[in-house]
């Protein structure tokens, strides 16, 4: 049997609060002023940290983010010295990114700070509900195209 119309709205809604109550968090706790890293760093850092080296085209893509803020992102993270762009040898056009040991450190410092608050926030749940949840949403997600998670 298939959700009601006000259900999916209901889903919808939760989806929104949850990715809201994560960045309001993060600013709420100043984890953003304090590192420097907002929460869009934050998810770059986590993606090149399991994929780099990558293409920027390869890495908009699998963000489902538009190039032009790539770069502006990957800007961003290069001049804080979290990200290194090196030149393609089998494409010289291309350029190929990947973490510098202080991005590695960032990467490593939002993955466990990702995994303690997702546990947190989990925790109304019960660890059978907590492994459905995980299921349930893997294959959502994937569904919608982002394989890299």
């Amino acid at each position: 049997m298939s959700l009601s119309s006000d259900a999916y709205l209901q889903v919808n809604r939760a989806i929104f609060s949850l990715a809201n109550a994560y960045r309001s968090r993060m600013q709420r706790e100043g984890r953003d002023t304090a590192s420097g890293l907002n929460l869009a760093d934050r998810s770059m850092l986590m993606v090149l940290g399991q994929h780099a080296p990558v293409a920027a085209a390869q890495l908009s893509q699998m963000m489902d983010i538009n190039p032009g803020t790539i770069s502006v992102y990957v800007q961003r993270l290069v001049q804080k010295g979290l990200v290194e762009r090196t030149q393609s040898e089998q494409d010289r056009r291309t350029w190929r990114l990947a973490l510098t040991p202080a991005g590695e450190a960032a990467a490593q410092e939002t993955h466990h700070g990702a995994a303690a608050y997702t546990q947190q926030f989990l925790s109304p749940l019960t660890d059978e509900q907590q492994a459905n949840f995980h299921n349930l949403l893997l294959k959502v997600v994937h569904e919608l195209g982002y394989d890299w998670i």
